[in-house]
């Protein structure tokens, strides 16, 4: 589990050079001082994603929703193993306390390990889908561009099952 923040830009997938060369592409922009916070959690097994997509900033509360939100899609597993990093937000009391009474053990990845966690790289996915030399006029039209990628989520079927695996080279 773990957010991470989309700002309404364009994200560049080629590398600059002189205008007039062959093959420049041209690519608008948008002022990128909006964002959407997409606190997510990916199923390690069946791959299924939950997020809460929010133009809110990240805070204990909205962990607090997420962890309330995976015991809704989970209501018959006895106890949930959320793996996530060492945020302030995700240490918080109330937030460990909150999980211990949905029955969430939350597991602490070692410090600057996001290779660990499999959520960064659906994140990693999203931008190349999403954000990657596309332009969005309107924050609008970003929002629903991000609202149905986790609605058509199975057309990526098979991209996530490469991209998602549970083999980690151990040093």
């Amino acid at each position: 589990m773990d957010p991470t923040h989309q700002v309404h830009n364009t994200v560049n997938g080629y590398c600059w050079q002189e205008v007039g060369r062959n093959n420049t592409k041209i690519v608008c922009s948008n002022s990128g001082r909006k964002r959407i916070t997409i606190i997510g959690a990916i199923n390690a097994l069946t791959l299924k994603p939950t997020a809460i997509i929010t133009e809110a900033s990240c805070d204990k509360e909205m962990i607090k929703m997420s962890l309330t939100e995976i015991r809704k899609d989970y209501p018959d597993s006895k106890t949930i193993y959320i793996f996530l990093d060492n945020a302030k937000y995700s240490r918080n009391y109330d937030v460990c306390e909150h999980a211990e009474k949905l029955n969430i053990e939350l597991v602490f990845l070692p410090s600057y390990s996001p290779n660990l966690n499999l959520i960064e790289r659906l994140w990693k996915f999203l931008k190349k889908e999403i954000r990657k030399n596309a332009y969005y006029e309107t924050f609008e039209e970003f929002k629903k561009a991000i609202f149905e990628f986790f609605q058509n989520i199975e057309q990526h079927e098979n991209e996530l099952k490469t991209l998602l695996t549970l083999n980690f080279e151990i040093i």
